[in-house]
């Protein structure tokens, strides 16, 4: 059992974001919904923070207002600075909430996105001849590193290539799973993953871990599910600490990323998120601001 590693940044005095892969090694597991709302909730709490979409459906773009990032004019994406044809720091747009370019939608302050591609579905046979291929996103990382406090990584849900380089190049790794036995079952898989990937190339920097399990979905009531509520406290005697607060089963969040939206322009409960406690929180909003600041991110003092 790998044990919590979380940071403030605090820790120096100079700034050097965190970075953090948000994986699962299958699909609909709430990964790009954690990743773009906690990047929110930290953008919020004052930390400049990043989103990198590392996935070919694109839908972290997507939620940060970019629904087609292939097609907007004069802006790279993820898949360019894989082909050499742009640097990284190129392929970042200002998040907004709303849909890029109409009436009403509005810049998120300290947020930002690397826009992903459609084209990254070719990412595994252009990463393959490289040398130092489960390096790339690493090296790409360091160079920006400064200009941030946090970078969180929305991976692809398997365990290609490009997920390999997001572990390597990351800090810690957040696992996000629905409730339930065969997802939970599925961790202890993906905890051997992340471990032999950091052992493998830890000579050369690599010191990702599972830091932390994000349970997203969860029945709000036991009628809704004894089983979820079950698993979920399986979960919790088997991670214990890892384990981050969890986040509800809402129809705001599927209405939420229709809109383009993140949850905390879309369904603003939160009045003083930096005072929420488990017992206070009401809605989804509420249960991200607690992951945030679960994970270090608590507000920031002028």
């Amino acid at each position: 059992m790998t044990s919590s590693r979380n940071r403030t940044t605090a820790e120096t005095a100079n700034r050097i974001a965190r970075v953090l892969a948000l994986t699962n090694q299958s699909g609909g597991a709430g990964k790009t919904t954690s990743a773009v709302n906690i990047g929110a909730c930290a953008a919020d709490l004052g930390f400049t923070t990043l989103v990198i979409d590392a996935d070919a459906q694109c839908d972290a773009s997507a939620a940060l207002g970019y629904d087609t990032p292939d097609d907007i004019p004069n802006q790279a994406n993820l898949y360019d600075v894989l082909t050499g044809a742009a640097k990284l720091e190129e392929a970042v747009a200002q998040a907004m909430a709303g849909p890029y370019g109409e009436d009403g939608t509005k810049p998120i302050p300290n947020l930002f996105v690397v826009l992903g591609s459609s084209s990254l579905e070719e990412a595994e046979q252009l990463l393959a001849p490289k040398t130092g291929r489960e390096f790339w996103l690493k090296a790409q990382l360091d160079r920006i590193r400064d200009t941030y406090d946090l970078i969180l990584i929305d991976c692809p849900g398997n365990l290609g290539l490009i997920v390999v380089n997001a572990i390597v190049a990351a800090d810690d790794v957040v696992a996000c799973v629905k409730p339930g036995w065969k997802e939970l079952r599925a961790l202890t898989r993906m905890e051997a993953k992340i471990e032999e990937i950091s052992e493998t190339f830890s000579a050369m920097g690599a010191r990702a871990e599972l830091a932390n399990i994000l349970i997203v979905d969860c029945p709000t009531t036991r009628n809704q599910g004894a089983v979820y509520d079950d698993s979920q406290q399986q979960a919790k005697e088997a991670y214990e600490e890892l384990v981050l607060p969890t986040v509800r089963r809402s129809p705001r969040i599927p209405e939420a990323y229709a809109a383009q939206k993140v949850l905390r322009f879309y369904d603003p409960v939160t009045e003083n998120p930096s005072k929420l406690k488990q017992e206070t929180a009401l809605s989804a909003t509420d249960d991200y601001y607690l992951v945030t600041q679960a994970l270090g991110f608590s507000r920031r003092s002028a």
